[in-house]
């Protein structure tokens, strides 16, 4: 298979031949003006080099000229095989020169192609049959075998499809250029992804040695939107230290949102894989990543959660065939090395790319045009067993077209996957598409840990290592908090102990978490704060919390019970009920694995200059007093309900004597 300019230019072949019949070219187009003589020989340019997709918009403008031209409409048509939005016409045009197909060396081929993009797989499969009857060389027979295997699995999957709904996510991400490769951390604060359009960085560039040396062509660049408090996704920014003049595309970002890796073609048809890191709000330069660039072809990454392997893409010999998916390991030198291939059960002859491992850390998507492919790349998903991946199965329609579709990632609790493909009711080339949910129904089980780490008082960018503590399931890695926000985000797969140590300077903190009962996906925000020895001698001392245990209602004959029965369902303006689980000057260390299933904790300083962590916010005793019942059958048994009222603390007395509960 041949692409243009780099792996994600969107012009790719089915055959290795776009034979043009100079006879029949003369006897059809002799009588032809001299300016659409000279614009068929442009396209035809196209056509035979396979670019089918730059010949088609010249041949459309001469058969809107000639539409009784079956040598034209049957060279359309072959086109149109490979632009979704024109798929549908490519049959009636290619068989309107039906008459001269014993001329036409591809015809069979092209037709065959016709009926496979539309769904006529028998029919298809009759036609690459009669096409075989050629004398064909060796790759072309092992392509036509292709297609035919391709319309026999789609005949075996037509009632096999993904409950799945797939929504195009619209503007401002994807416009009337191409977008893809969607990308982002585990909390989906933010999308990265690679872009080819009007807004492209230098224009449309001249190529050396092209077809085409006046109208240029787009180059990629890196774009960024972030996500607002409405869940909207902003207008896209070029990422302005990455992207260049030339090809620069995106293909993983960390977990953890703070290493973003790109691809860089250097024109030659090779590609390396370059990492950068995001220092504050800022990404640093592209730097090249060491132990797993060859000569030859690298093209996709991924890490796994605890960022010690990395899966890549490369077409490096030795391999089961085209592109291969490989892993390499971290070493002590933060280079990658022992690469291996992961062998035939995810690799065949054909082409593996785009590979992807879910924060549970077991679960292997990635794009294949072999296996039971139903066109085109398609999208596989394996699971880690025992230390081995299971045998990938297609996820099938509607995720899989007969198009290209690849680059498909899940977010942290599998509601939701993103990918990029070509569809008719695209905004443009390529769009990027949601697909819920993103897992097909499977559960994911893990926790996703975030929060935010400062040093007296100030973000800082610190250390953060996570070690198992069941050597039977290891898992460790080391992260870092982000310099200016000191936000950090870690994910733990589910059936294990962790602890994290939190390091800035010679001060650290630890806390412990359990995912042994973890059975589903869940959130916890954890903030570390560390403190030298003298800014803790100076301000701060721990509170007992017990002196802040609720309210003793007997003084005014109420029972809680009471309290519920009667006020349960009232609504007070500028009252507000939570559940406070500890009150302290400074955070000390707290389980928090006693939070899986609940609101986020909240701190606050009352005027009392008490710090007070509690569980939501809500209108209601009754709505309050169920989160307080989760709280202590998560094992917090000092929880209890506090008020607000206008910003500060109320007793229950002082809300019935005040008159503020009637």
């Amino acid at each position: 298979m041949k692409i243009l300019l780099s792996i994600f230019i969107l012009i790719q072949c089915a055959i290795f031949y776009g034979q043009i019949n100079i006879d029949l070219k003369e006897e059809y187009t002799s009588n032809w003006p001299l300016k659409d003589r000279q614009k068929l020989n442009y396209a035809d340019k196209y056509f035979s080099n396979q670019e089918y997709l730059f010949a088609r918009p010249t041949y459309d403008s001469l058969y809107k000229r000639h539409k009784s031209n079956i040598y034209i409409s049957y060279l359309l048509g072959s086109c149109s095989v490979y632009d979704s939005k024109y798929q549908a016409l490519a049959e009636p045009l290619i068989k309107a020169a039906e008459t001269i197909k014993s001329k036409l060396p591809d015809y069979d081929y092209f037709l065959g192609k016709a009926y496979l993009v539309n769904d006529k797989f028998n029919d298809a499969v009759l036609q690459f049959e009669k096409y075989k009857l050629n004398p064909l060389n060796k790759d072309t027979k092992i392509e036509v075998d292709h297609q035919i295997a391709i319309c026999k699995s789609a005949i075996a999957m037509e009632n096999k499809s993904a409950v799945a709904k797939i929504t195009n996510i619209g503007p401002p991400i994807n416009t009337s250029g191409a977008e893809y490769t969607p990308l982002f951390p585990s909390n989906e604060s933010f999308m990265v992804f690679t872009y080819r359009g009007e807004k492209s960085m230098g224009g449309k560039q001249i190529l050396p040695n092209r077809i085409d040396m006046k109208n240029g062509v787009y180059f990629e660049d890196v774009m960024i939107a972030q996500k607002d408090q409405n869940g909207n996704w902003t207008e896209p920014q070029p990422i302005n230290a990455i992207n260049t003049n030339g090809h620069d595309a995106v293909v993983h970002i960390s977990h953890d949102g703070q290493r973003l890796f790109t691809y860089r073609n250097v024109g030659v048809g090779s590609g390396d894989i370059y990492v950068s890191k995001l220092d504050g709000l800022n990404w640093g330069a592209p730097e090249k990543v060491k132990g797993i660039n060859s000569n030859f072809w690298e093209g996709s990454v991924c890490l796994s959660p605890d960022e010690k392997n990395i899966y890549f893409s490369s077409d490096r010999q030795g391999g089961m065939g085209g592109r291969d998916i490989y892993v390499a390991q971290l070493l002590a030198d933060g280079s990658w090395g022992n690469v291996k291939n992961l062998g035939p059960e995810i690799n065949t002859s054909f082409d593996e790319d785009a590979p992807f491992i879910h924060s549970d850390g077991k679960t292997l998507f990635f794009a294949s045009t072999g296996h039971n492919t139903i066109g085109g790349y398609d999208i596989f998903k394996s699971e880690l067993k025992q230390g081995k991946w299971s045998v990938p199965y297609n996820v099938g329609k509607p995720v899989n077209t007969m198009q290209d579709d690849k680059f498909y990632i899940v977010s942290s609790d599998g509601e939701r996957g993103y990918y990029s493909t070509e569809k008719k009711d695209g905004k443009g080339l390529q769009d990027i598409y949601m697909v819920e949910p993103g897992l097909f129904g499977k559960p994911t089980s893990l926790i996703m840990i975030s929060g935010n780490v400062k040093y007296d008082n100030a973000p800082v960018k610190a250390d953060i290592f996570v070690r198992s503590k069941l050597n039977r399931k290891d898992f460790s890695g080391t992260f870092n908090s982000n310099s200016i926000t000191g936000g950090y985000l870690v994910n733990l797969p589910a059936g294990n102990e962790y602890e994290i140590v939190y390091k800035y300077l010679n001060t650290t903190l630890t806390k412990d978490i359990s995912t042994a009962t973890i059975d589903s996906f869940a959130k916890i925000e954890i903030d570390a704060e560390l403190f030298s020895h003298e800014y803790l001698r100076l301000n701060f001392a721990k509170i007992d919390s017990s002196a802040f245990k609720p309210d003793d209602l007997r003084p005014i004959g109420l029972t809680y019970e009471d309290l519920l029965a009667k006020y349960g369902n009232t609504v007070i303006d500028s009252l507000n009920y939570t559940v406070q689980i500890g009150a302290y000057r400074i955070l000390e260390n707290f389980n928090y694995s006693k939070l899986i299933g609940l609101p986020k904790a909240l701190r606050r300083t009352f005027p009392d200059n008490i710090t007070r962590f509690t569980l939501g916010s809500y209108t209601t005793l009754n709505e309050t007093n169920a989160i307080l019942s989760k709280a202590k059958k998560n094992g917090i048994k000092d929880a209890f309900i506090i008020a607000v009222y206008k910003g500060e603390k109320y007793y229950f007395e002082e809300l019935l004597n005040q008159g503020i509960l009637k």
